[in-house]
């Protein structure tokens, strides 16, 4: 089970563990204490449950705001890249990236040949990620709605 593992050391038990909110809430449960391995689980698995209620996650935003380190467009999900023809020809581009729904990646390429034609397909490349951005919190909106009811 996440959170809970078996340590054999000086004295055999279940350890939690539980990461919140940039500090580490743990506790040891030894079988001797507890009344043998099933025992303390059952135990363990009761107090890493009221762990988590009283320490709930941090509610993550649906896509990062500020792009990595070692991103060199400077827009968050946009970078500049190739694409290859079946020729082997080298065409550049810049790659919108964005995960829809959550952890399936999809991308869309916009592609340029000179100076003026890669200005205009990085606006337009910020245009349709703008978009997307926006779609993912709408879809996010409805999905609360629906949960509060």
């Amino acid at each position: 089970m996440k959170g809970i593992s078996r340590i054999h050391s000086n004295t055999a038990g279940w350890f939690v563990r539980l990461y919140r909110h940039n500090k580490v809430i743990s506790k040891f449960f030894s079988d001797g204490k507890y009344g043998g391995k099933a025992h303390t689980f059952q135990v363990a698995q009761s107090y890493y449950r009221q762990a988590v209620r009283e320490n709930p996650p941090m509610p993550r935003k649906p896509f990062r705001e500020t792009p990595l380190r070692n991103n060199t467009s400077g827009y968050n999900g946009i970078c500049e890249t190739f694409a290859r023809t079946r020729k082997g020809v080298i065409i550049p581009c810049w790659n919108v990236s964005w995960y829809y729904p959550p952890n399936k990646l999809h991308s869309k390429k916009f592609f340029f040949q000179g100076a003026q034609e890669r200005k205009q397909a990085l606006k337009e490349a910020l245009r349709f990620r703008k978009e997307r951005e926006a779609a993912i919190l709408k879809r996010q909106g409805k999905r609360k709605r629906i949960q509060a009811k």
